[in-house]
């Protein structure tokens, strides 16, 4: 079985550092894509997908995003390390839009102190100007069985 987990919200202004009150909630949502599915408890990360638009700040080029996942609303408890200065590139059709997907290869098993079941956190800097989080995907699986 395999599925991801997505936001449900634009986050608006992502800056050039981590900011407690930009935290992304990533979870099952069917209104923002019906074939999101809640995360189990263990599972796969193969990747994480992630579109941003700076359409409100054509002046700056944003070329980079760093990211990182927390089990907490907090951003205490780390689910993965930091994934640097990942290369955007910009879309085709619509020029505000930089896109990118941060390869992460890790098995993980919820904490205790997960903060709801299924969900995690996600936090973005960017390497200059800002933008606008517009989706965020990140794909699980199980862990195959013998």
């Amino acid at each position: 079985m395999q599925g991801f987990i997505v936001n449900d919200a634009t986050v608006s202004d992502i800056e050039t550092s981590y900011v407690l009150g930009e935290r992304i909630l990533l979870h099952e949502d069917s209104t923002a894509d019906p074939l999101s599915k809640s995360m189990p408890r263990s599972c796969y990360l193969s990747h994480l997908e992630i579109q941003l638009d700076q359409a409100d700040d054509s002046s700056s080029t944003v070329s980079q995003v760093s990211a990182f996942l927390a089990w907490d609303s907090g951003g205490d408890d780390p689910m993965t390390g930091e994934s640097p200065s990942n290369p955007l590139w910009t879309g085709l059709t619509d020029t505000s839009l930089r896109n990118t997907s941060i390869a992460l290869d890790v098995f993980v098993s919820a904490p205790t102190g997960q903060t709801t079941q299924g969900k995690c956190y996600l936090w973005l800097k960017l390497s200059g100007g800002k933008a606008h989080l517009t989706k965020a995907r990140l794909h699980w699986a199980i862990r195959p069985t013998k």
